[in-house]
């Protein structure tokens, strides 16, 4: 294990969250791992620093998990893999494909941790609908003391454990339950919104793959549809036109200028639309290979809400309403990811106990991400619909407002008071929260 003693300063992804740290551990075995927990008096774990949440740092020692990345046991018959939490969802992804399996509901990005991924619930869309927490099977956890337990589904801990911000204990290894590998035909166009908005309940029941990138203040969202075919069927592919890979740096030039111009966000999405948002598309692959970006070519600043399905409708069409106001100061980047869950029973998932329906919200201007309205208004607005932020991702509120939203919020904090009584493994972000 290498360590760092020198007191540095630890920063994320996108620059906007730093800390000081007095001692930086890269563990490579668990016995390693276990000794990084065990001599610290308060320690965080992080991986790609992509969350704008502040919860990977902000403690005396952290632990750095990109070494540890192995994988550690395969079990064909009932096809389940075991890891290190430090595998990244590129290395992981090719490994299960290449075994002839997959994980069915994917985030939108590779290049995350997996222990970060189900500590914070992050989730794909549609199909089987759930986090990657819910894949969950098993776990070796470190606990705050250094003592190290094996914990299945059977352990009525679990349904807090899967998602649970690294604070009831890290993940060592994770099992996941895996599901044989299929190939999606995947078509993607543009929509207007009120046609999308009357159809997408029918696509979750026909397709199994549903992914709606609305591009606000265009009057349009850009729908991703799936479905399952066999391997031997014939997709006449039609690829996207030539001009379409620079959207990315045509984006940034556009959005650079919204920083000091709010109301030109309006002019640039309509430009961003009508170059890159108006063709049609259709592909075969993997959900996998078909649906998950390999990388992101700019940083972000990030904001996810979710609501219960059967609100969604509504708060869209207030959110559309506060957007287009003329006296309106919150501007939309392209996109606002929406994105569907089914109900489960982890105590801190967006979708406890209700289908839901998680709307993003992005800036690519993270260096201004304080005067960026829009994540005023969708907090705001979600916290009228009894909305739940994800955890890996921007939000200004505290328990008082979130409590009433999570049924089982008091038993998590009583579980992690009796876990980590000292709060080793609480930082100032979570200390508010969860304390």
């Amino acid at each position: 294990m290498r360590r760092g003693t020198a007191l540095k300063t630890w920063t994320s992804w996108n620059g906007n969250i730093s800390h000081p740290y007095a001692e930086l551990a890269r563990p490579t075995t668990e016995q390693e791992l276990r000794a990084s927990v065990a001599e610290a008096r308060g320690v965080r774990a992080f991986g790609n620093r992509q969350s704008s949440a502040d919860i990977a740092a902000g403690t005396e020692r952290l632990i750095s998990i990109q070494d540890y990345n192995a994988a550690v046991d395969v079990n064909q018959a009932d096809m389940q893999i075991t890891v290190q939490s430090g595998i990244t969802l590129a290395a992981l992804l090719r490994r299960i494909e290449a075994l002839g399996w997959c994980i069915p509901c994917l985030p939108d990005i590779d290049t995350v941790t997996l222990g970060g991924a189900i500590a914070t619930g992050t989730h794909g869309t549609a199909g089987d609908g759930h986090p990657l927490c819910e894949y969950m099977v098993s776990c070796r956890i470190v606990h705050a003391d250094g003592s190290i337990e094996s914990v299945d589904q059977a352990d009525r801990r679990f349904p807090a454990l899967r998602c649970s911000l690294g604070l009831l204990g890290l993940f060592s290894t994770v099992t996941l339950q895996c599901r044989p590998l299929y190939q999606l035909r995947v078509e993607e166009q543009p929509i207007p919104d009120d046609q999308w908005l009357n159809q997408y309940r029918r696509w979750l029941d026909e397709f199994d793959f549903v992914r709606i990138i609305w591009l606000p203040h265009t009057g349009y969202g850009w729908v991703v549809l799936g479905e399952k075919i066999s391997a031997d069927s014939v997709v006449a592919e039609q690829s996207p036109p030539w001009y379409v890979k620079y959207r990315r740096e045509v984006s940034k030039l556009l959005y650079r200028r919204t920083a000091h111009s709010p109301r030109f966000t309006r002019t640039a999405n309509r430009l961003l639309q009508r170059l890159f948002f108006s063709h049609k598309t259709q592909t075969r692959g993997t959900l996998y290979g078909a649906t998950v970006t390999k990388s992101r070519a700019s940083t972000l600043e990030l904001a996810e809400w979710a609501v219960a399905q059967q609100r969604f409708e509504t708060l869209f069409e207030e959110l559309r309403h506060h957007l287009e106001r003329n006296d309106n100061d919150a501007f939309a980047h392209i996109p606002m990811d929406i994105r569907f869950l089914k109900a489960d029973q982890t105590w801190l998932s967006q979708a406890y106990g209700e289908d839901a329906v998680t709307v993003g919200c992005v800036t690519r201007n993270p260096q201004f991400a304080d005067r960026y309205h829009a994540f005023d208004l969708v907090e705001s607005l979600f916290l009228r619909y009894a909305g739940r932020p994800h955890w890996a991702k921007r939000f200004q509120a505290g328990p008082a407002e979130l409590q009433p939203h999570w049924p089982h919020w008091k038993d998590f904090v009583n579980l992690r008071r009796a876990a980590d009584p000292e709060g080793r493994f609480l930082n100032s972000h979570l200390r508010r929260l969860f304390e």
